[in-house]
C-alpha cells in the first residue's frame, strides 16, 4: 500500500515521510529535520505479490516506532563505548608525549622509552607511529615483541578496539595467529618468532627487520636469551637499513645500561598511573607452617572467606592470585573450586603459559552479577596484561 511505501524508511535521510512534502531542489530530501535520520536503519515493505501481512496501520506504525528506538539505543550505547575509549587514550600519561616520542624516532634511529607502569606504552606507542605514517602518506608496518602470547593476543585485541581499524591489527604466536588479509600494519609477535624470521630472512636484500618499520621490544628488562639475541640481530640491521627503527620500552629497564650498548641514543621517561593500594598482611599460624611437598591451600581460601564476608556480592570486584608455578595452581585452584561449589559465589580461573589461547581467554570474561572470579596464576599476569575487574590481589 501507499502508507507502506510512505513510511517503510527509518533513517537515511533519504526518503520522504507523511506531511513533510519535497524539497532540496528534486533530490527527495524532507524539509522538516527527524532525530531518527541519524539511524542507519531501514525496514523494507511486503513485496506487493505476496502475502499480506495483516496488520492494521497503526500496529505496523508502533512496530516502526519500537524497531526506530531500539535501534536508537544500541547506536547510543556503541557511540557512548567509543566516547569512552577515546577518552581514556586521551587520559593516558604517554598521550601528553605523543609529539615528543615521534620527534625522537623521527631524528634517530634507536630510542629507550622508560615508561612507567599504567603510562600506557604498550598499546599507544604502536598506534602513534602507524597514525603519524598514514597522515603523512607513507607506509609502513610496526612489530611490537612481547614475552608471552597471553600477552600479544590481549594487546592485539585491544588495539583493535581503540583505532577501530581491525584491517591494522594482528597477532602471531606460536600454534596461532590472527592477521588481516594484506597483512597488519600493527603486529604483535612473541620473540621468539621474531627471531625465527629474521634468521629466514636473505641477508643483503633491504627487507629490514622481517619487513617492519619500526620494532618495539617490550617488557626489554628481562632480558631473556631471545631479547638479547633481538637486540644484537637488530642493532646490526640499522646499518644495512637507515629508515629502521628500534623502540626499547619497559617499566624497570636500566636505561644507562642500554643506553650505551644502543650508541647513547636518546631516552624518553613517561610518568604511570598509579592508584592507592591498601597491604593488608595475613600471617601464617605457625602450626600452619610444618614443611610439606604440598601447598596448603588454607590460607588463599580464608582470603576468600573474608571477600565473602566483608563485601556484599553485588559490589563487583574480582581476586588475582600470584604463585610459583603450575603445580602450585593446580593444588590453590582444587579447593577454591570445592569452596566455589559451596557458596556459587565464585568462577575459578587458571592461568600459565601452557594453557590454550582459548582457555587463557576465560579471565577476560566478565563475570556474572553477584559472582567474582578468582584468577590463579604465575608471573605471566604481571606485565602487558590489562585484567578489567580486579580489586584484589594476593602475592605469595
Amino acid at each position: 500500500t501507499e502508507e507502506e511505501r510512505g513510511g517503510s524508511r527509518e533513517g537515511g535521510g533519504c526518503g520522504r515521510r507523511e506531511g513533510e512534502g519535497q524539497g532540496g531542489a528534486g533530490l527527495d530530501l524532507p524539509l522538516v529535520y527527524d532525530p531518527s535520520y541519524r539511524i542507519n536503519l531501514l525496514v523494507l515493505p511486503a513485496p506487493r505479490a505476496g502475502p499480506s501481512v495483516g496488520l492494521p496501520p497503526e500496529e505496523r506504525r508502533a512496530f516502526r516506532r519500537a524497531l526506530r528506538h531500539y535501534a536508537s539505543f544500541k547506536q547510543r550505547r556503541a557511540l557512548c563505548r567509543l566516547a569512552e575509549l577515546a577518552s581514556s587514550r586521551r587520559a593516558l600519561p604517554v598521550a601528553a608525549h605523543r609529539a615528543q616520542l615521534l620527534e625522537l624516532t623521527d631524528r634517530g634511529a634507536c630510542l629507550v622509552l622508560a615508561g612507567e607502569t599504567g603510562c600506557g606504552k604498550s598499546t599507544q606507542v604502536a598506534q602513534y607511529l602507524a597514525e603519524e605514517w598514514e597522515a603523512r602518506g607513507e607506509g609502513g608496518r610496526v612489530g611490537c615483541t612481547q614475552p608471552r602470547r597471553v600477552a600479544c593476543v590481549s594487546l592485539a585485541r585491544r588495539v583493535t578496539l581503540e583505532c577501530l581499524r581491525p584491517s591494522w591489527v594482528g597477532y602471531r604466536v606460536r600454534f596461532g595467529a590472527s592477521v588481516p588479509p594484506g597483512g597488519a600494519r600493527i603486529l604483535f609477535l612473541t620473540e621468539g618468532l621474531l627471531v625465527r624470521q629474521l634468521q629466514s630472512q636473505v641477508p643483503g636484500h633491504g627487507q629490514g627487520a622481517g619487513g617492519f618499520r619500526a620494532i618495539l621490544l617490550d617488557e626489554a628488562h628481562e632480558r631473556r636469551l631471545h631479547t638479547d639475541l633481538l637486540l644484537g640481530l637488530l642493532k646490526g640491521l640499522q646499518s644495512s637499513c637507515p629508515s629502521f627503527r628500534l623502540v626499547l620500552m619497559s617499566a624497570t629497564l636500566d636505561v644507562g645500561l642500554f643506553t650505551r650498548y644502543l650508541g647513547h641514543c636518546p631516552v624518553l621517561r613517561v610518568p604511570g598511573r598509579l592508584f592507592p593500594i591498601k597491604v593488608i598482611y595475613q600471617p601464617i599460624p605457625e602450626q600452619e607452617q610444618e614443611a610439606s611437598e604440598r601447598l596448603d591451600p588454607g590460607p588463599y581460601l580464608r582470603v576468600m572467606q573474608a571477600i565473602d564476608q566483608q563485601y556484599p556480592a553485588e559490589e563487583r570486584g574480582d581476586l588475582l592470585i600470584f604463585l610459583s608455578g603450575v603445580a602450585e595452581i593446580g593444588t590453590v585452584a582444587e579447593s577454591a573450586r570445592t569452596y566455589a561449589t559451596l557458596t556459587q559465589r565464585w568462577i575459578i580461573l587458571p592461568l600459565h603459559s601452557a594453557l590454550s589461547v582459548e582457555e587463557q581467554d576465560k579471565v577476560f570474561d566478565i563475570a556474572p552479577p553477584g559472582v567474582r572470579k578468582c584468577i590463579v596464576a604465575t608471573n605471566i599476569a604481571e606485565t602487558s596484561v590489562t585484567i578489567d575487574g580486579v580489586r584484589f590481589v594476593v602475592d605469595s
